[in-house]
């Protein structure tokens, strides 16, 4: 499946492709060819829950004039980030990766309420999965583990993880960047330390000899060097 989502200096937020699991944020499914304005984003208007195809008043949740400041798409969902650090996630719901606690699909952009209290600076979007990172320096992740790739080494390799979930083994470092392919994920540390986990069968961690790594692992290198990741793998 393939969709863009396209974020302005304005902070409004475009989409358009393939919408079968309302990956789009327009409450349906229907495909786009051009792109079009998530309303949501648009300015004051409600946030909508239970999958509801045409948006409704929500007083606990309700929110005017969202600011958006970052994006990113997974293969069938998206996240975004608004300016005072509040994440929104729709599309498809699979292995959790949504973070609502459920994996039903959301065909419109849904605050996600187990962030509360957290201020995100960062959002990254990969199959069944996403990542919150925040102005403490810690780490969320919810969706598919996907060989390990959300980073907790108590949970097997293809588990699931339906609500956001801070990785304590990162707890005692301050992330400043974290990028996620699809099957392994690269986070560096404000030290420039940078530590990988989840498939590492052609090395992509930058270890020699194991096959993947359930738990967060230090890629060794000079860490004085560092000024950005990034991750390319097949999109599966």
């Amino acid at each position: 499946l393939s969709f863009t989502v396209i974020l302005t200096r304005k902070g409004l937020v475009y989409t358009c492709g393939s919408n079968t699991h309302g990956q789009l944020g327009h409450g349906d499914t229907t495909d786009r060819a051009a792109p079009k304005i998530v309303e949501l984003f648009k300015g004051p208007s409600p946030v909508v829950q239970h999958n509801e195809l045409l948006p409704r008043a929500i007083q606990s949740f309700k929110r005017r004039n969202i600011l958006v400041v970052r994006v990113s798409a997974g293969d069938e969902h998206a996240v975004a980030l608004d300016a005072l650090g509040y994440v929104y996630t729709w599309g498809r719901g699979y292995c959790g990766a949504l973070g609502h606690g459920d994996e039903n699909d959301k065909t419109s952009p849904e605050l996600i309420v187990g962030l509360k209290g957290q201020v995100a600076v960062q959002v990254c979007a990969r199959k069944r999965k996403t990542f919150v990172l925040t102005d403490e320096g810690s780490v969320f992740a919810f969706g598919w583990m996907g060989f390990g790739s959300l980073g907790f080494p108590d949970r097997g390799s293809s588990d699931k993880v339906m609500q956001p979930r801070v990785l304590d083994s990162l707890s005692g470092h301050y992330v400043s960047q974290i990028s996620t392919g699809l099957y392994h994920t690269v986070a560096v540390t404000n030290k420039g330390i940078v530590f990988g986990f989840g498939d590492n069968e052609r090395a992509q961690l930058g270890q020699e000899f194991i096959r993947g790594c359930l738990k967060p692992t230090e890629i060794m290198f000079d860490k004085s060097s560092i000024e950005d990741i990034a991750i390319a793998a097949p999109s599966g």
